[in-house]
């Protein structure tokens, strides 16, 4: 039952952020910066999402030119349904890479899954082959491998534990773990997956609270791996990235990100509005998972 129900929870997981973001848009190419592609989770607004605000926003102060474009796909519970949200996003991420590969050659890409974006960049890199989901082929090796330089995901439903590139604490397997992850492996130099112990979607555990903590425990080690993989000895980022790996400060009122003592931990007005809204949402959960578990039932 807790298999069941654990997928049912994530279906209405929503990340509630200070307002949506749109983003910059994704016609055009970065200017010499970096591409980044911010794919929000469950609920989250129409836009960049949360990643992109707290995380995004940060590399393009770092790297000059760069852009923070959002994916369009449904990000959804129901109509669609999670399953199709996720194929969904899969086929539009397909496209949004291979048409900027072609329109834009020699961009520098990133990618940030959060959640369901998540599961929407691994099974677009990798192919799918989880329960519930068709197996799916993945995008062209070639379009990654001399385009994509950073992929950062974070609450993956697809969590599977002791691959190379995970990053947190977590060593159990998540709602929706992968059969094999050998196809993602051959990208292992440019992934890192966050997932810490007790996270309700990619450790199995029963913790909202921890699913939305990765961008405010991690995120100067986030900014500072795509920073790094985007510009290795690079003229193109500005001063603010400090010898310290300090971000640099933002105005009022603007998710931040920020260093104490050059620890790993960070201060983000949006990021701590994103924690409580899901901690609201997981005790809204007691009452709505019967439903859910009902919806499911007729869906399948």
């Amino acid at each position: 039952m807790k298999r069941i129900l654990a997928p049912l929870a994530l279906f209405a997981t929503r990340a509630t952020i200070p307002g949506p973001d749109a983003g910059d848009s994704a016609q055009g190419c970065a200017d010499g910066g970096l591409y980044i592609i911010s794919i929000r989770g469950t609920g989250e607004d129409r836009g960049i999402g949360v990643a992109g605000t707290t995380i995004g926003t940060q590399v393009q102060r770092q790297i000059n030119g760069t852009k923070i474009v959002a994916l369009d796909y449904p990000a959804t519970l129901s109509d669609p349904s999670y399953v199709d949200s996720v194929v969904n996003g899969t086929k539009s991420l397909s496209q949004l890479i291979s048409e900027h590969v072609k329109s834009c050659p020699n961009d520098k890409m990133a990618i940030m899954g959060y959640s369901q974006g998540a599961q929407v960049t691994l099974d677009t890199l990798c192919g799918s082959d989880e329960p519930l989901f068709d197996n799916t082929a993945a995008i062209a090796s070639d379009e990654v491998k001399k385009h994509v330089v950073a992929v950062a995901i974070f609450g993956d439903p697809t969590y599977v534990p002791n691959i190379t590139y995970n990053k947190g604490n977590s060593t159990m397997e998540g709602v929706f773990a992968r059969k094999n992850s050998d196809s993602c492996l051959r990208y292992a130099d440019i992934i890192s997956s966050w997932c810490d112990t007790g996270d309700v979607y990619c450790a199995g555990g029963n913790s909202t609270a921890v699913h939305s903590q990765y961008f405010t425990k991690y995120g100067i080690d986030i900014v500072n791996f795509i920073v790094d993989k985007a510009t290795p000895q690079s003229s193109n980022v500005t001063s603010s990235a400090s010898p310290s790996g300090t971000a640099a400060p933002i105005s009022s009122g603007q998710p931040s990100v920020s260093t104490t003592s050059g620890s790993a931990t960070t201060t983000a007005t949006g990021t701590s509005e994103a924690t409580n809204g899901l901690i609201m949402m997981s005790k809204w959960l007691h009452v709505a998972l019967p439903l859910l578990l009902a919806a499911l039932i007729l869906m399948f």
